[in-house]
Parts: C-alpha cells; structure tokens; sequence
C-alpha cells in the first residue's frame, strides 16, 4: 500500500513515500480503515524528531516507521469479535495510545471502539481532523473544568486546534467565555460565542474578569500570571501534557491535565454537533500525502490558523 514514512528519527525531510508498505489486517475486536484523510498533530512531529516519550519506546524493528493516530475512512475488513460495525461504513476516530496509529497510509488497523460512525453531510477532512483535537477539548471542558452556564472562562490560544473547540464547547454551557488570540483570530473567536483577547496588545488580567475556569492552550508565558488571575476556587486545565502542576497546587488551585483515549460516546457527541453546525472544526490546509514533509513544516511554524490534514485518498 501507499504510505509516507520515517527510516529514522529527524526533520520532516526524513519523510519518503513508498507504494510497497506491508498492508494491515484485521485482529480481534479490529477493522482496517481505506483513509480518506489523516489528521497531523504535534504528537506526530514530537515522534517524528524523537522528543515525544512514545518515540523513546521505539526499536530498530519499527522502522521504516509510519506515522499518524487519527483518520476518516470507510472500513474495508473487520476483525472477530466485532460487531458494531461493518465494512462499507464512513467512520472517523483515533488511536489509543497502546496503538501504532500508521494513519499516514492507505489502510491502517485500529480498534473498533475506538471508531464512530461518520455522520451523513460532514466532509471525511473535517472528520480526519476532529478526533485528537475534539477529545481533548472535551476532556478538558466538560470532564475537567466541569464548566456550567454559572462559570466565568478564559481560554488561552482560543485560535488554536485544542483552544478553538473548547471556546465553542465553554459558550455552548451559557458560560460567559473569553478568549486570547492573535489578532487575525478575532473573528473567529467572537463568531463562537466569545470576547476576544488580542494577546499582543492587551494584558488579559487586566481587561477581563477573574475567571472562575482557566484552560491555558498555551502555558509558556501565561501559566504564572494565569494563578494570579483565577478567581478563590477556580479550576485550571492545562495543556500540553507534560505541564507541571506543582505550581498551581502548591496554592492549593485544583489543576488538571487531559488524558484523553478513544471514545465512541465522545465521538459521536462531537460529530453530531459538527453536524447541526453548532461545532465548527477549522481545516487550515488538506494537503496531498505526498506533500506530508510541507504539513509538518507548517504544523511547527505553529501559525496555522487551523487545523492541518492529509488528504489521503485518490493519492
């Protein structure tokens, strides 16, 4: 099968598509997926140069190395044992951690119940692209932050991938949301239901209220003055998962960082939100596969104002 891979670890120039990877079967409890398309995700990269912890886990015998942990497609083979899910069918979803992924290929193997049904009228880029930023915002909004209609929240980076999701998660509550963002994401913000922070010209702790949640997207340089900020009693989520939490509980404020894994339940409550169009996934740019070393390279520029997919089928 077609697939883009890595023979080590290294800049996106490490990438090479090949027409001969080994196509997957189906175990028990699998299906194996035709990718439509394949979201990227900074996992992706931090495996890809070697600094994630799942790269430390690699041996030689992984290599040629395929990457990718989420993807739309239709379900070509299933596996024993289930049941749920037939081939034939539109599903979107994402690895669970103990899974290789290989999403950056024609066919990949994943769990079944790590799978949802797509839902009719939702482009297969949207849903190859909504799972790993989906959940995570949903963890932390819902899960987490716990946010009702009574909470006051500040959302830092609402104009990213994990920030935008959970801006429109946090007003959809009848939350009163803010949110910092660069100036261009401005529109963007107040469109789901939220004030827009332009973090290059203002100090958000001095033009909003003490929020009662904070979901800190961006960490370096707004977690300090976040604890200052938080409302006697509030909670923060903070993203990226290496996050240290000794700060905040060290003052006694209730932090948390989303772990997140596959969840039909979740899954399917986001899909069907992107549906009614009450949930807005932003696809900066649906590249080719071949063109998989390009994705990268504008995923860690970290200036895309959206979300970045590979278009996998038709390559």
């Amino acid at each position: 099968m077609r697939a883009a891979v890595i023979d080590r670890f290294g800049g996106p120039d490490e990438f090479r598509i090949v027409d001969d990877a080994p196509a997957p079967s189906a175990g028990a409890g699998e299906v194996v997926v035709r990718v439509s398309a394949a979201g990227v995700n900074p996992l992706d990269y931090k495996i890809r140069d070697g600094s994630s912890g799942m790269a430390s886990r690699l041996r030689d015998e992984d290599f040629p190395l395929i990457l990718g942990r989420e993807c739309s497609g239709v379900i070509t083979e299933v596996g024993e044992g289930v049941t749920d899910l037939a081939v034939g069918d539109r599903v979107f979803g994402m690895a669970p951690l103990d899974n290789k992924g290989q999403c950056y290929a024609e066919l990949t193997a994943l769990p079944a119940d790590a799978l949802a049904r797509s839902p009719e009228g939702v482009e297969d880029t949207t849903l190859g692209g909504l799972s790993l930023v989906g959940l995570t915002a949903w963890v932390a909004v819902h899960d987490l932050a716990e946010v009702t209609g009574d909470d006051i929240v500040l959302v830092h980076g609402g104009g990213g991938g994990v920030g935008h999701l959970a801006v429109q998660l946090a007003a959809a509550t009848g939350a009163q949301v803010y949110a910092t963002a660069s100036a261009r994401n401005a529109e963007r913000i107040t469109a789901a239901g939220a004030t827009h922070v332009d973090y290059g010209q203002e100090d958000f702790a001095q033009v909003t209220p003490r929020p009662t949640v904070i979901i800190d997207c961006v960490y370096f340089g707004t977690y300090e003055p976040s604890l200052d900020h938080l409302a006697e009693g509030g909670r923060l989520v903070l993203l990226p998962s290496l996050a240290d939490l000794g700060p905040a509980k060290e003052r006694g404020i209730e932090a948390s960082i989303p772990t997140i894994a596959p969840d039909r339940e979740r899954l399917d409550a986001l899909a069907s939100r992107v549906a009614d169009g009450s949930l807005t996934l932003t696809v900066a740019d649906a590249l080719p596969l071949s063109e998989v070393a390009r994705a990268h390279q504008i995923l860690e520029d970290g200036h895309a104002p959206g979300k970045i997919v590979l278009a996998v089928a038709g390559e």
